[in-house]
């Protein structure tokens, strides 16, 4: 067995930090490019920052609050630096997908500031051996990872995973047999990792230099079989609050944000995947240096804009932002199309009605991510976010269960 290698238009409350060269205490615009940047961009807009975003969607919500883009995901991630180019120099940060394309990070940041964690920074963290060797200095899980699938059991006690995953796609169960031709070349592209069972959760720091702060926790929703989504992809978050934690499971978080502070040097926001098993053990699978999915459900409880502090660990500065009402227990889940959809006005004019009803009863948007009209979705496809608030993380997903079925009759009624 091998040991796995590296995997190759609205001013933020800041407080003073270490200015990032290039960048003005006070930036007027900010670009943002991800496969989806609208959670990311829903942050920034209360900053009273100019936003310009570049994703694979560019849905109506995303246009409500920034100049935005859309590129085909055949073209993805190399045609983002293209349609960067198209905007007004200025500071950029990224979203989900791009940490595995380091160099392309590399190359947007030789022309435009960078608010985030750089190409080397991003190599580190998603490397399977330097993870194993950190966390096992600290004492924290980390499940036995290889490069190369000789000798490792075709029971279904090992997962195959790509290097370059995002959202949990192409991971499957290993059986000894590679559904993907060619297979050196496959093979060259995989990871081998041997499962955990427990708790799948998710964790969000604001990093420093030399210091992290714990600031949210989900249980994470993946492979839900009645939302259509495939077996370990992600689905939706739980939000927790991290003073709910038990000790030592906060304890073990601590730790992690040590890691990614000392030995990783990260900055801005991070998250981490990982799982907690049955006897409280802390399993860290993965590293994301970057904005993530969860993290719009801490801005919803706190009150607070996660991008503010993001950009405060780069030392910008700006007038004060009003914190939004926060509180309450918050889920959310990716509704996604069972067969081919065609967005058309009708159904946007639906979506948007009850998006109004339950965006009352809840205090912020209750459906995200809204379709533009003429879209055709294909199967699978992530339709809308959906969100859901009450008193207690188990009511909240009761409650977003509940909503994913009124939605399922939506897309599912002939001439809604």
């Amino acid at each position: 067995m091998t040991e796995a290698p590296t995997a190759d238009h609205s001013p933020p409350s800041a407080a003073s930090g270490p200015s990032l060269p290039g960048v003005l205490s006070t930036p007027r615009s900010l670009l943002i490019l991800g496969a989806s940047v609208r959670a990311w961009a829903a942050s920034v807009s209360r900053l009273s920052l100019t936003i310009h975003a570049v994703d694979l969607f560019a849905d109506r919500d995303l246009h409500a609050i920034a100049a935005a883009i859309r590129v085909p995901p055949e073209h993805f991630p190399a045609a983002l630096a293209a349609a960067a180019a198209t905007f007004p120099p200025g500071p950029w940060c990224y979203t989900g997908a791009l940490e595995n394309h380091p160099d392309l990070i590399e190359a947007i940041a030789a022309d435009r500031p960078l608010l985030g964690n750089g190409g080397e920074a991003v190599r580190r963290a998603r490397s399977p051996r330097l993870l194993a060797t950190v966390f096992a200095d600290r004492r924290i899980g980390f499940p036995r990872t290889l490069a190369d699938p000789a000798g490792v059991p075709i029971d279904g006690s090992w997962l195959q995973k790509p290097l370059s995953s995002a959202g949990g796609q192409g991971i499957a169960p290993w059986t000894g047999r590679d559904a993907n031709e060619p297979m050196p070349l496959r093979r060259r592209q995989m990871v081998w990792q041997e499962r955990c069972e427990g708790l799948t959760v998710a964790a969000v720091f604001v990093v420093s230099p030399g210091t992290a702060r714990f600031v949210g926790a989900s249980r994470q929703l993946l492979g839900v079989a009645c939302w259509h989504a495939r077996p370990y992809a992600y689905c939706g978050s739980v939000d927790v609050d991290p003073a709910t934690l038990p000790d030592p499971l906060r304890d073990q978080w601590e730790r992690v944000g040590a890691a990614l502070a000392s030995d990783f040097q990260l900055r801005g926001v991070v998250g981490v995947d990982g799982i907690v098993t049955p006897d409280g053990q802390l399993v860290v699978i993965e590293i994301n240096p970057r904005p993530s999915a969860s993290m719009e459900l801490v801005d919803r409880r706190t009150g607070r804009s996660l991008a503010a502090d993001h950009l405060a660990v780069s030392g910008l500065t700006g007038k004060p932002y009003s914190p939004a009402p926060g509180g309450g227990r918050w889920a959310k889940g990716l509704f996604r199309a069972v067969s081919p959809i065609d967005i058309d006005g009708a159904l946007n004019e639906r979506l948007d009605r009850l998006a109004e009803d339950w965006t009352r009863a809840d205090g912020w948007p209750a459906i995200a991510d809204l379709p533009q009209t003429g879209t055709t979705l294909p199967p699978g496809a992530p339709c809308v976010t959906l969100f859901a608030a009450a008193d207690t993380g188990r009511e909240a997903r009761r409650l977003l269960n509940e909503r994913m079925t009124t939605l399922e009759h939506l897309f599912a009624t002939p001439g809604r």
